[in-house]
């Protein structure tokens, strides 16, 4: 019994050990062509925001990890109370029929547009919060509706 005991810990042992020194790769890490790891920023989403007397706006953004041709997601995320929950508080959710799928240019930089009642935009002071997200980046902005 002793040496079935010795023999499942050493079995189980070597097979942690085994696991341990496989290459196991956890990110996607840029490299250069020597093999050199490359410190990208971090995304920056702007816009010129938006007034009572514009239709529409637009956010631009740089993503400096994302790769061109990839599809990013943004989606307008507003205060809500919850419908699942109508005694609730107010909590930032996706916007029904906001989710747009765009694509990083090969200068790595992404462009939305939302007309004022597609991000929810009502009255002067509403504000919305508008999220990016990827495989490789993801980046977000509030946008407040001005007079």
């Amino acid at each position: 019994m002793k040496t079935k005991n010795i023999l499942s810990i050493s079995f189980i042992v070597s097979f942690v050990l085994m696991m341990g020194c496989t290459e196991q790769p956890y990110f996607d890490i840029p490299l250069d062509e020597n093999g050199n790891v490359i410190f990208t920023g971090i995304s920056e989403v702007t816009s010129n925001g938006v007034t009572a007397a514009d239709p529409n706006f637009t956010i631009n953004a740089y993503f400096p990890n994302a790769k061109p041709g990839d599809v990013m997601k943004a989606e307008v995320l507003k205060n809500q109370i919850p419908s699942w929950d109508p005694d609730g508080a107010l909590q930032l959710l996706p916007l029904e029929g906001s989710l747009k799928e765009v694509t990083v240019a090969s200068d790595l930089t992404a462009t939305v547009t939302y007309t004022k009642a597609e991000a929810g935009l009502n009255n002067v002071g509403d504000a919305v919060t508008i999220v990016f997200s990827g495989d490789t980046d993801s980046g977000i902005i509030s946008i407040t509706l001005q007079p």
